[in-house]
């Protein structure tokens, strides 16, 4: 009976763990830049296809970013589930490399938007390439 408990109450905690941190398989691939927008100066511009602005993400929890197809940043990634609000809706916070402020994530099929929350700050919608 203490055998079964015991099994039973593993079996408990495993499946209450959560499951914070990890990717999502469906952003796995890399995401092409092809808008951006904000700042205080309120850019708004649409980048062209092909301009080796990119982000890859692999299931490792690993990233790359590339500009004019040179990478020039990397590290892990975390995704907390609906872990940050903007306005008055929650979405899902993606932190990128070491501390620094989460960033919100809106995960669509073909389409990736990374923004964040200050008032000069900069959202970047990505297609997915790959």
């Amino acid at each position: 009976m203490k055998a079964f408990l015991f099994i039973f109450c593993i079996s408990a905690a495993l499946a209450s763990c959560s499951k914070k941190g990890v990717a999502p398989v469906n952003l796995v691939g890399t995401w092409e830049l092809r808008h951006y927008s904000g700042t205080i100066a309120g850019v708004n511009r649409d980048v062209p296809t092909g301009s080796g602005s990119m982000l890859q993400f692999k299931a490792d929890s690993t990233f790359q970013h590339f500009t004019n197809f040179k990478a020039d940043e990397n590290g892990r990634f975390r995704i907390i589930k609906n872990g940050i609000s903007w306005g008055t809706e929650r979405h899902d916070a993606i932190y990128l490399g070491q501390g620094g402020d989460p960033s919100f994530l809106i995960l669509k099929a073909d389409s990736l938007t990374i923004g964040n929350t200050f008032a000069d700050g900069i959202t970047a919608l990505y297609l997915r390439t790959k």
